[in-house]
């Protein structure tokens, strides 16, 4: 690590490879990003294959926290926003594992947090991460 300034980047998926619209916008962002700031990367792997990419991550990132994201069960758990009226994209992206990655982050000198996605914040707002 060097002496710039440590920011977290959260991003509700893996920004590399950037092929998809939102992994474009988020690869130019954090790329962008870590030529001024090393910084520590958290995010959700929906491919299977998306692992591959963790080591280049690695040799871009200041640190990188991959978390496996399961489409399958997370669709399940996003029926639980019907029942107690939160998007359900907030349910679909809810993660003990990321919770306590964050967490784990958040202890560090951080000078930002940076979100790329709106159901990543539920990991930032104190009210929401003392559940």
């Amino acid at each position: 690590m060097s002496n710039k300034t440590e920011i977290l980047f959260l991003a509700h998926r893996i920004p590399y490879p950037p092929n998809k619209g939102d992994k474009i916008r988020s690869w130019r962002l954090l790329k962008h990003l870590t030529k001024n700031f090393d910084v520590h990367l958290a995010c959700f792997v929906d491919d299977e294959g998306d692992f591959q990419h963790e080591a280049f991550l690695k040799s871009v990132c200041a640190s990188v926290s991959l978390v496996r994201l399961r489409p399958k069960i997370a669709l399940l758990k996003s029926a639980r926003g019907l029942f107690f009226g939160e998007p359900l994209s907030v349910s679909y992206y809810r993660s003990g594992e990321m919770l306590n990655t964050v967490n784990a982050l958040r202890k560090k000198d951080l000078s930002a947090e940076v979100i790329f996605s709106s159901t990543m914040a539920q990991y930032v707002e104190e009210e929401i991460t003392g559940r």
